[in-house]
């Protein structure tokens, strides 16, 4: 048995390690950006602890997150754009300089007991402005660091190291804030963009090329939400994503606010809640890679029962519900995920991929603002029970819709066959 495990990581680990091997600029990203988003998933735990701490309302909580998504919103497109035309590695390389200065003012104003709330929500306009400009540019950079033929294997190592990062990052986060305080753990991910700024540097990444006589940006995206609308299973898969944004991603809100009792506790329950919830994101996803339970006929209904299970759990008196309820909503969220992105690849005509990732991009910052718009308003007035019943009761409406859906879809294509 042991001789058999051994064969295959083996087998496993060899490809991966040539792979990177025979492309160093790309593993220069690849480590960079998992420290970077180690930062990324640092912050996302310390900013709202810190605006509770400030405020005791999550309200607050809320109108930050919603203004940072607002703000993603109105920019993404447009720099996506421009980078077209722009040398996208000295751009990202500039909006980490930028990002990490505007991470370092929060703490220098602390310590100088500057009154904080107001230049937290300027930094966090400024700073969704920085990643748009980042995002834009890193989506189009991965492809010219690896030959065509490695893009999927690319794509898999990158999302690997990001969920791991996420796993670490909320428990960094919980140490740092319990031992020198909230405003001084984002020295660390202040330290992180910066580490991500020297790895752009020693990048070697070919200069985008002028694409002359393309449609007008805006002309492009309409066509893709003519697609969109128009192909009806790629429109049915991307409502009920949309749907399940608009009910869930407001999830890490709650944990934050139920782990730490409305700012008024520590963070470590908070933080290791969040912890949990990636570490259930990784096993649905690698469950969603299993033929036998990605194909079963309502494999996403079930996924969504489960989601509306680790809600209920959340918002159940049990001290044990918080950790293992954010792992089932974290679980049915990487499994649906997966499927998701599957159906719509599968679903999308050739030569729209991009347009639609976009717009499908687009739609999920949309979704995640008004989740936790509501998310905010149901924990201020109801507090975690309330506001995670409420999550359940949609979680479980949900699996409803998709269910019927899915069996209209097929009495359709059974009718027209």
């Amino acid at each position: 048995m042991t001789c058999c495990f051994a064969t295959s990581d083996i087998h496993i680990r060899g490809p991966m390690f040539n792979f990177l091997r025979k492309n160093p600029d790309f593993l220069l990203f690849l480590l960079t950006q998992a420290i970077s988003n180690m930062g990324d998933s640092l912050r996302i735990v310390v900013m709202p602890l810190l605006v509770l701490q400030l405020t005791g309302s999550a309200i607050y909580v809320s109108a930050m997150a919603l203004l940072e998504t607002a703000t993603y919103f109105l920019f993404h497109l447009p720099f996506g754009a421009m980078l077209d035309h722009a040398d996208r590695r000295r751009v990202m390389l500039l909006a980490d300089i930028g990002r990490g200065a505007l991470m370092l003012a929060i703490p220098l104003l602390w310590f100088n007991h500057v009154p904080l709330l107001v230049p937290l929500f300027l930094i966090t306009v400024l700073l969704s402005i920085l990643s748009s400009l980042f995002g834009a540019g890193s989506n189009a950079l991965i492809p010219t660091l690896v030959q065509s033929e490695d893009l999927t294997k690319a794509y898999a190592t990158f999302e690997a190291a990001e969920s791991a990062a996420w796993i670490a990052g909320p428990l960094v986060a919980g140490a740092l804030a319990t031992w020198f305080g909230l405003a001084s753990a984002l020295l660390v991910d202040a330290g992180s963009f910066l580490v991500s700024a020297v790895g752009l540097i020693f990048i070697k990444a070919p200069l985008s090329k002028v694409h002359g006589g393309a449609d007008p940006i805006w002309n492009r995206i309409v066509d893709g939400f003519g697609v969109l609308i128009k192909v009806a299973p790629l429109r049915r898969i991307q409502l009920y994503w949309t749907l399940y944004g608009i009910v869930g991603y407001g999830a890490i809100t709650g944990f934050l606010y139920v782990g730490s009792r409305g700012g008024v506790s520590g963070p470590e329950i908070a933080s290791f809640a969040v912890s949990a919830y990636a570490l259930g994101s990784v096993i649905g996803t690698l469950l969603a890679a299993q033929p036998q339970i990605a194909k079963a006929r309502h494999a996403i209904p079930i996924s969504l029962l489960i989601f509306a299970g680790g809600a209920a759990l959340v918002g159940s008196s049990w001290q044990g519900g918080m950790l293992g309820g954010a792992f089932l909503i974290g679980a049915s969220e990487g499994f649906f995920l997966v499927l998701y992105l599957a159906r719509r690849a599968d679903a999308t005509p050739d030569g729209y991929m991009a347009r639609i990732g976009s717009i499908a991009a687009m739609l999920a910052r949309l979704a995640s603002g008004i989740s936790i718009t509501w998310m905010g308003i149901m924990l201020d007035r109801w507090h975690g029970p309330g506001a995670f019943s409420m999550m359940a009761v949609l979680g479980l409406f949900l699996a409803g819709t998709v269910l019927i859906g899915d069996r209209e879809s097929r009495t359709s294509t059974e009718s027209a066959t």
